[in-house]
């Protein structure tokens, strides 16, 4: 076993590597901030050559896709090959400018929410935005939303997506999992009606919210359903976002989560298993605790960032719940940004033991945040490294 993929895959399924990958997710700001601190630009820089109509290169033109940092500290992104399945409205909402002052702009994003960014950081456009408004807030703007919502739309899928050629490259790859994304129900409509609002409808009108989660599995399966049934087990895991906690425990009731969501949940993962899917890594922040049963229950079988400062302990979901879930992240991002011995303390106290308990693969519980420089990052992978291997 030596691939980043192989590797992946069997820690995923409580069997042991080789090595055992080491996961991260940088934020934007951050890998900005780490080039002006001497990151190697032309070692993490992704560039494409520029094709003309005739099918040649076009002399010294290449087109700068982004930036990939993971292999040159020794870990791998956490989204792998992310198959591009856009489940986003159509058409987008077009992005503009809204409004500025002396200390914010506010702007419509591309799903229709307005954004509010702080003009008194360092790097206004890649920090994190506040959202004050949304574009669903009742019944009539609800069927508004939908009708962007249509699951053939053909613009969801690359225009080669199912060529033979597409589908081998899902087989061939290997430099990391192969991913599908996309929102859970709670995720979805909170995206669209902001947080107070979502929970408020499941009282005020429980009906709008059965007619909104009904409408997203329907959304959901239809449009997957091409790139499942012709990829199957190619697919290795399936990113379920949802986002529904804080620090202080679930936005969402186990009572009201048993009603609404996870009938809904069943169906969708029933249907990639169905198809050889059985590995559904979910995404939400915050304290879980009290819903994990229900989460389980469901049929979702990973946990991502599982956040140390909620109170989520990865040992001991482990020890709850065996191999029920499989389990990335955890390793508290505040201490690792410290370096020297806080760094040290917080990766000896977990990943030694998950690694022998199984089904995990460290890294830090979310995004690596600004706050860690370039010279802590070194020496946190330094130190992590020789903790991988089997």
């Amino acid at each position: 076993m030596s691939t980043l993929r192989e590797r992946f895959k069997a820690v995923m399924h409580f069997e042991k590597p080789d090595v055992l990958p080491w996961l991260e997710n940088v934020y934007d700001e951050t890998l900005v901030q780490w080039l002006g601190q001497g990151l190697p630009a032309e070692r993490v820089t992704v560039i494409d050559w520029e094709m003309g109509r005739g099918g040649t290169a076009l002399a010294n033109m290449v087109t700068v896709k982004g930036f990939n940092p993971y292999p040159l500290f020794g870990c791998q992104s956490l989204y792998g090959s992310l198959l591009q399945v856009d489940i986003g409205p159509m058409p987008r909402f077009k992005q503009r400018l809204l409004k500025e002052s002396d200390r914010h702009l506010e702007y419509i994003t591309e799903t229709g929410a307005v954004a509010r960014r702080s003009k008194t950081g360092k790097y206004t456009w890649y920090s994190m935005p506040m959202f004050v408004e949304f574009p669903v807030k009742d019944r009539q703007t609800w069927y508004e939303y939908r009708e962007r919502l249509n699951p053939e739309d053909p613009r969801r899928y690359p225009k080669d997506w199912d060529s033979e050629a597409y589908v081998k490259s899902y087989e061939a790859y290997q430099d990391g999992n192969t991913m599908m994304r996309f929102n859970g129900f709670y995720g979805f409509g909170a995206e669209i009606m902001g947080i107070p609002t979502f929970n408020l409808m499941f009282y005020r009108d429980p009906e709008l919210i059965h007619d909104m989660i009904e409408y997203w599995e329907y959304f959901t399966v239809e449009t997957i359903r091409s790139a499942v049934e012709t990829l199957k087990d190619r697919i290795d895991v399936v990113y379920w976002w949802e986002d529904f906690a804080d620090r202080h425990g679930p936005c969402i009731s186990p009572k009201l989560f048993k009603e609404f969501l996870l009938p809904h949940y069943k169906r969708v993962i029933g249907f990639l298993a169905k198809n050889k899917i059985d590995r559904i890594l979910m995404d939400s922040d915050g304290n879980i605790n009290p819903i994990l049963d229900l989460v389980v229950e469901s049929g979702i079988n990973g946990l991502w960032p599982l956040e140390v400062n909620s109170g989520m302990n990865a040992i001991e979901v482990r020890k709850k719940y065996g191999d029920k879930l499989f389990l990335i992240g955890n390793l508290d991002k505040s201490e690792l940004a410290k370096g020297g011995q806080a760094m040290k303390k917080e990766v000896d106290s977990k990943v030694p033991v998950l690694k022998e308990m199984g089904g995990y693969m460290p890294g830090a519980d979310h995004v690596i945040p600004v706050e860690m420089t370039l010279e802590k990052f070194k020496e946190y992978a330094e130190y992590i490294k020789p903790l991988l291997a089997y």
